[in-house]
């Protein structure tokens, strides 16, 4: 269901969960090296140092910003505050959307996204949700952009329509930008700009990716004050711990952290791309740090043309050098093999809209990214 399950398995690699490759900013690691008086200390309720300076750094007002212990928690929070009867969700997705409307006994309508448009958010696709929005009328819409586990960012222009459509039929639409600021276009791509002309939209993010952070939980909800006021209702008091506030702080003092990050995602995503295409694997378009790709066996693509279904044959070894054993190249048995060299990547099989043969790779520091592909040629090749 998630990636990161490092504790049952022997990992030293894990190209499972996306979080920024270049590590944990010096300024976090300060303040975690230097906090016992921390843990002796209630947090503040209201988040109130950490709720500053993010307005700050994004350009709105701190009482559009409600914090929370990691991404999920708003997530689950969203869902008991509304209880809706519908809710919308692409197809594929995060999975953490479904298991918090399961929670509170949604029904959930999925509007599969096309393989032949790889996976990304068109127009044609737009239209569609618009359509079935308008014929449904559910109370919450989940849209992530860039995608998950695609990678891919939505045009603003769709998600205007998508909110114009939302406001008539009453249907929240929670905006996740989990993964924007590793994209380098949060500038054009971000919604945050215009959370002040749409009353349902509510805006999630997370330093958990973007800061290299998990262990810490922090994320942040951004929306209309009223709407925020009755999603905290759903949440306990003292969510956000003294350390994850301090660290949240920390982690934004460093203006050009984020920039250094992105530098490196967009060349080693580039160069990774072109290495796994090369290995045998259709690659789908990403914008962010981390890689879709789908990989039949013997090294072997899925073919885009949709009047025949062969296989184009990548790897540019000799062919004689390629005749995989079925055990060693099978789909489903790339993620095990991977893990007995203490490698782990995502099977995203389990994913709606996708079958067995569809992985996802973090985008990492060069060094290790080529120890991901070169334990790959000796799987595939």
């Amino acid at each position: 269901m998630h990636g990161g399950d490092i504790y049952r398995q022997q990992v030293t690699y894990d190209f499972s969960v996306n979080i920024n490759p270049i590590g944990l900013p010096d300024a976090v690691r300060q303040v975690m090296e230097n906090s016992g008086d921390l843990a002796m200390q209630y947090p503040d309720l209201q988040c109130q140092k950490l709720r500053i300076k993010l307005a700050d750094c994004l350009g709105i007002r701190p009482e559009q910003i409600l914090c929370g212990n990691g991404a999920s928690e708003l997530i689950l929070a969203v869902c008991h505050m509304l209880r809706p009867q519908k809710a919308l969700l692409s197809a594929p997705c995060f999975s953490g959307y479904e298991t918090a409307l399961q929670a509170v006994g949604t029904e959930v309508i999925r509007v599969p996204l096309s393989e032949a448009d790889g996976f990304a958010f068109t127009e044609e696709y737009g239209r569609n949700l618009e359509t079935r929005i308008k014929e449904e009328k559910p109370e919450l819409l989940f849209l992530t952009t860039p995608n998950n586990p695609t990678g891919k960012l939505t045009e603003p222009a769709y998600i205007r329509r998508l909110l114009t459509v939302c406001e008539k039929t009453d249907t929240y639409l929670v905006l996740d930008e989990c993964f924007m600021e590793l994209t380098g276009q949060a500038a054009q791509y971000s919604m945050l700009r215009e959370i002040d002309s749409y009353e349902k939209l509510l805006i999630l993010r997370a330093f958990t990716k973007a800061f290299a952070m998990p262990g810490i939980r922090l994320g942040y909800l951004v929306g209309k004050q009223a709407v925020l006021s009755s999603v905290q209702k759903q949440l306990p008091e003292w969510n956000v711990s003294t350390l994850a506030q301090a660290a949240g702080v920390s982690a934004l003092a460093d203006t050009r952290y984020l920039e250094r990050a992105c530098r490196l995602i967009g060349s080693e995503r580039e160069r990774m791309g072109r290495e796994l295409e090369k290995l045998g694997c259709k690659v789908y378009p990403s914008d962010t740090n981390y890689i879709l790709f789908y990989v039949n066996q013997y090294g072997r693509q899925k073919s885009t043309d949709r009047n025949h279904g062969s296989e184009k044959r990548l790897c540019k070894k000799p062919a004689t050098d390629c005749q995989a054993r079925p055990e060693q190249a099978a789909e489903a048995g790339l993620k095990a093999r991977l893990l007995r060299k203490q490698i782990m990547i995502r099977d995203c099989s389990d994913y709606p809209g996708l079958t067995d043969g569809y992985y996802r790779v973090a985008v990492k520091l060069s060094e290790e990214n080529r120890m991901l592909l070169d334990a790959m040629a000796e799987i595939l090749c």
